[in-house]
């Protein structure tokens, strides 16, 4: 498989992952049986992707366009995405999270582009759901992706915890992009030093003895990205693993954009079901996308605030 493929695989898969869970988004566990495309309670129309996805084109096209990473034009085109629905090929307007809210105010009104809240109440997964990227970009500089990865959530997610999170996200997907083992690949972080007792707790794999009701779809960063790596390791294909994000209700939809990001990275872009393909809105956007973000060289001398 080629890094081409895997990289288009994980976009696309962050996008088919979000576009299957997003209409029981916050519902109850167990409330819903996701099983295509077309499962039901939809407030969006099928194949249709929300904020999640939104997000991470407006990094992708930031750092192409930018030719590398500068913050304050990814705040510029977030802010552009919720306000002016930049992007955005629905009528039906969307909004951002708290914090992530709170972030696009605090940029309006001081031009600072890492607004993220540093609180650790605040350590949401708005970072997560976007990161992929940033890891694109990057690729295949570790040292860059993990800064990068650090970075791009710093924007709007300041928490300890979100920035060590998307790293180790990073570090993984890194790892699957070269055509590691997934057993390899999600051990990626195990020896690192992290600030965080419950992300080294994730980066040792402790999530792989848990029982799947243990397991909770709930927006706390450290919550959400246990989910996804529970879903991507206990799996066996990128359908299973996507459709199991996408059925643990609650903020399902980001669990499955993230999912998708490991998976899509993992199994390449030949594992994606057709009929989720045929149905992807922009699905051609987000192709080229990939496509671009892992031929770039960055600019790594601009300055990152832009």
């Amino acid at each position: 498989m080629t890094l081409n493929e895997r990289a288009i695989g994980g976009l696309l898969a962050l996008a088919c992952g979000d576009a299957l869970a997003n209409g029981v988004e916050f519902s109850p566990r167990g409330s819903a049986d996701i099983k295509d495309m077309n499962s039901t309670r939809r407030y969006l129309p099928v194949g249709q992707w929300s904020d999640d996805t939104g997000l991470a084109l407006c990094l992708g096209e930031s750092l192409v366009a930018k030719n590398g990473f500068d913050a304050a034009d990814q705040m510029c085109r977030y802010e552009g995405f919720y306000d002016r629905q930049e992007g955005w090929p629905s009528e039906l307007a969307l909004a951002p999270g708290n914090t992530l809210g709170a972030a696009l105010k605090k940029f309006k009104h001081t031009d600072e582009p890492f607004a993220g809240s540093t609180h650790p109440l605040a350590a949401g997964n708005g970072g997560l759901m976007r990161l992929l990227p940033a890891v694109l970009a990057a690729h295949p500089d570790l040292e860059l992706i993990r800064l990068w990865a650090r970075e791009s959530t710093r924007t709007t997610h300041g928490a300890e915890e979100c920035l060590e999170a998307s790293e180790l996200l990073a570090m993984i997907i890194h790892y699957l992009l070269r055509g590691e083992p997934r057993n390899q690949a999600v051990e990626a972080g195990k020896d690192e030093a992290w600030k965080s007792k419950k992300i080294t707790t994730l980066a040792r794999g402790d999530y792989l003895q848990k029982a799947d009701a243990l397991i909770k779809a709930k927006s706390y960063v450290v919550d959400t990205l246990e989910a996804a790596l529970w879903c991507f390791a206990t799996t066996d294909s990128l359908e299973a693993a996507l459709l199991a994000a996408a059925n643990l209700g609650d903020d399902c939809d980001t669990v499955a954009a993230i999912t998708g990001q490991l998976a899509g990275c993992h199994y390449g872009l030949n594992a994606i079901p057709a009929n989720w393909l045929n149905v992807l809105v922009d699905k051609d956007r987000i192709e080229q996308l990939a496509q671009r973000l892992i031929y770039l060289t960055p600019d790594t001398n601009a300055n990152p605030k832009g």
